[in-house]
């Protein structure tokens, strides 16, 4: 009984080993790792590391006085334009996140957020994440945005009415 339950466990061991990648010996030493080609897993840690420092910045921003949210505003604007970078695209859109910024385009901001790059990525990548769920919060805003100003009209459009009626009234009299 003991000699089939060591021949099962060295049967699974050496069963478990066919899901670990074959290794070539080399006499020279390991194999050079390709640099034009990270791991997926490096690339996710990576843009998970860029995703949280974008949104450490954004806790910054909301902190900054008006004057030097203008000064960085002008500062990234420059920057982006100069080159394109998809970290620069991301940190434009923050800014113009910013609520009661002067600079605030919704408009603007979808359309610099559907120019990314990373839109284009795998599903599970953290920084497409980041943007689809920008452009979700940007689309939300922007439609009750939309909706407050056409309740503004109409609201806008029934005093004028009321004016109107009270007007009547006195020419009666």
């Amino acid at each position: 009984m003991a000699r089939l339950l060591w021949s099962a466990a060295v049967a699974v061991a050496l069963g478990g080993c066919a899901w670990l990648p074959a290794v070539a010996p080399d006499a020279v030493g390991p194999a050079p790792v390709p640099a034009a080609a990270p791991a997926p897993a490096t690339d996710y840690m990576q843009e998970n590391a860029e995703v949280a420092a974008l949104l450490a910045y954004y806790q910054e921003l909301l902190g900054l006085p008006a004057e030097e949210l203008k000064r960085e505003h002008q500062g990234v604007s420059q920057s982006f334009a100069r080159d394109r970078s998809e970290l620069g695209r991301l940190r434009l859109a923050l800014l113009m996140c910013v609520p009661g910024a002067g600079w605030r385009d919704d408009a603007r901001l979808l359309a610099l957020l559907d120019g990314a790059v990373s839109r284009k990525a795998p599903a599970d990548s953290p920084r497409r994440q980041f943007i689809i769920l920008l452009q979700k919060l940007v689309a939300e805003r922007y439609k009750e945005q939309k909706r407050a100003e056409d309740l503004q009209q109409k609201l806008d459009a029934m005093l004028t009415i009321e004016r109107n009626l009270r007007g009547r009234r006195t020419q009666k009299k």
